[in-house]
């Protein structure tokens, strides 16, 4: 391990000791630098805010815990295993959740989910024969990002409890489904759009003779 991940390892663990006995909110900086007992310098050539450090902490996690986290084809299925790892670490993520607002682990979520599911949207119509626009993948990517944000916050309001699993796993039925679905009403119209460009082209040709 570099050296560069060795501190920032050090700076997270220092993080996730303060929050045992201190709001998110309550912690500042000085306070993470005092307890790890590097300067203020360090932790900003590392980090730009203590959020920031909440964000990598997260990611970090997820990619050591979590199989196929950053994968666009896995997004349901991976977002199940991602709750079910928050849940074992319920005591720091239940405070890391407790800020919203600018540079949140929420707003990182729901930017992080927005262009996966950009990627998983654009391969999932093309290969429907269908091409959306940019505008039309937009608004689909983030309806679904906000989807399942709002699933986190509901759960985290509820205190993150283990029965809310059932839900998820309804969501991620509900997902598939919905998939399996949008797929086939894509190649239906298509079939029906190629028919009717047959059948005018037929009728042009008949006019012609």
């Amino acid at each position: 391990m570099s050296n560069n991940s060795i501190t920032k390892e050090a700076i997270a663990a220092g993080l996730k000791d303060l929050l045992k006995t201190h709001a998110v909110s309550k912690i500042t900086v000085k306070n993470i630098t005092n307890y790890c007992n590097i300067s203020r310098n360090t932790f900003y050539y590392h980090f730009q805010d203590k959020y920031e450090l909440i964000n990598w902490i997260f990611y970090t996690d997820m990619l050591k815990n979590v199989n196929s986290f950053d994968d666009p084809a896995k997004i349901v299925d991976s977002f199940v295993n991602v709750c079910r790892y928050l849940y074992t670490n319920k005591r720091f993520y239940l405070a890391c959740f407790q800020y919203v607002g600018q540079n949140s682990l929420y707003e990182y979520l729901y930017d992080f989910y927005n262009k996966l599911w950009e990627v998983n949207i654009d391969i999932s119509y093309s290969e429907a024969g269908v091409k959306l626009t940019e505008i039309e993948l937009r608004m689909l990517a983030s309806m679904r990002a906000h989807s399942l944000i709002g699933i986190i916050q509901d759960w985290i309001r509820d205190g993150m409890h283990n029965d809310y699993f059932k839900y998820i796993e309804t969501v991620k039925r509900i997902f598939t489904i919905e998939d399996g679905y949008a797929v086939l009403s894509n190649q239906r119209m298509m079939g029906n759009v190629n028919s009717l460009k047959d059948d005018a082209a037929d009728k042009e040709e008949k006019l012609i003779c």
